[in-house]
């Protein structure tokens, strides 16, 4: 009977930045989930801790966010370890890779070199696939984890524990996701879990997506345009397959990196939960290509989604700009807003990155593409850990989602801290 262990490297106490390792108790090699960064108020890149790679048998990327694969490819500045990612994921990847370079490369200790090899050792993964690992010493298991197209919840065998990884999990359906394979994972000994909404209930997806459409209808009949900031994968897209229900009458723009991703996505059909509305929105949208496109999508009525999401940067900063001091016109975030972030301050103060007051309508709009704690409990009800670990949440909503947790079922709850290893026996 051999135990294993799992150490936290990053996302412990905190939202993002997360990092698994997965290895036997008394062995030095082992597996590696996401590796990713967090950015401190000056927006610089804090990189969650890195294991030594000689010891690392394989990497694996649940999904492409900079949160979880932002630190991956410091692994290749000395070894070339295996990669375990969905196609999807590894397109978006190199596309989130390079782009983050290209803003943060002064404080990046990798370059575009190790970006390269990291996506050269990419091994294309498929939903319910096992892969051994280590001459055996470990088994990979891969579900969908119904977060972003490619999204993995990932399960390591080692010895006889068997660990859940949730990655990022959503576990209600949306226009562009199924919900997380909770029914075929099976019983867990130990589950790594997120709980970046442990303590909260997200509306109903249909309200929200009755009220986006309400407020786009009024504003387009005022005479106004409607700036969509949202985030480059799943959230843009998402937002797209909800207009495309309608015939709002107006043109719509889709600018900045989501347009790159749609066409990934365009292309990663098996992921994608009602990919005919994609195909739709897609089709029928006009996809932002230059300046010339830009300067006429915010003078007459139109709807525009652009990326960044949290208005820090990207064609929805020019946007906002532009419309923000007209009362006809509105934002509306359907992204997270993050303390500091021009959308944040917009939301909460009412003022331009510029310091002048928001004149245009600002409404915010829950789309998370998180699990609330009532999704998060369903996953320890499906799964039966004995053991459960929160990471990817702040301290005082992992408490409260503990205690949540301990209130309804049989199990022995962690919170999470950085640089801790906790060790199971069988």
């Amino acid at each position: 009977m051999r135990g294993a262990s799992v150490r936290i490297l990053g996302g412990g106490g905190e939202v993002g930045r997360l990092s698994i390792l997965v290895k036997l108790k008394d062995s030095k090699e082992g597996i590696i989930v996401d590796s990713g960064v967090n950015f401190d108020e000056e927006d610089r890149p804090i990189f969650s801790s890195t294991y030594p790679p000689r010891y690392v048998n394989a990497i694996v990327l649940s999904h492409a966010h900079l949160d979880h694969i932002a630190t991956a490819p410091m692994y290749f500045i000395s070894e070339t370890p295996r990669v375990y990612a969905t196609k999807p994921t590894s397109r978006m990847a190199k596309l989130m890779l390079e782009d983050f370079l290209k803003l943060n490369g002064y404080f990046s200790p990798y370059e575009h070199y190790e970006v390269k090899r990291l996506l050269e050792n990419v091994e294309t993964i498929r939903f319910g696939q096992m892969v051994g690992v280590g001459n055996g010493t470990y088994t990979l298991e891969f579900y969908s984890a119904g977060h972003i197209p490619g999204s993995v919840f990932t399960v390591v065998n080692a010895g006889d524990i068997r660990v859940g990884i949730t990655g990022d999990v959503n576990t209600i359906e949306t226009k562009l996701m199924k919900p997380a394979q909770l029914d075929v994972i099976g019983r867990l000994d130990v589950l790594v879990t997120e709980a970046t909404y442990g303590s909260t209930l997200h509306p109903p997806r249909r309200k929200a997506e009755e009220r986006l459409r309400h407020i786009v209808e009024e504003v387009i009949d005022s005479g106004g345009t409607v700036l969509i900031p949202a985030f480059s994968i799943a959230r843009g897209q998402e937002i797209m397959m909800v207009l495309a229900e309608r015939d709002y009458g107006v043109p719509v723009y889709v600018d900045g990196m989501i347009r790159q991703v749609t066409e990934i996505f365009m292309e990663s059909r098996e992921y994608i939960n009602n990919f005919s509305l994609l195909k739709k929105a897609y089709e029928e949208f006009r996809m932002v290509q230059g300046w010339r496109d830009r300067n006429k999508a915010w003078r007459t009525p139109s709807i525009i989604i652009s990326s960044a999401g949290m208005l820090k940067g990207g064609p929805s900063l020019y946007y906002l700009k532009r419309m923000g001091q007209n009362p006809r016109n509105a934002i509306v975030l359907v992204s997270f807003q993050a303390p500091g972030s021009n959308g944040r301050k917009i939301v909460e103060e009412g003022v331009m990155p510029s310091g002048e007051p928001v004149r245009a309508r600002v409404e915010w709009i829950d789309f998370s593409s998180h699990a609330d704690w009532k999704g998060l409990a369903s996953i320890v009800e499906k799964t039966r850990p004995s053991k459960v670990i929160i990471v990817h949440s702040e301290v005082d909503v992992a408490r409260e989602y503990a205690r949540r947790l301990t209130s309804l079922y049989d199990v022995d709850v962690i919170i999470g801290e950085n640089e801790k290893e906790y060790v199971f026996e069988p």
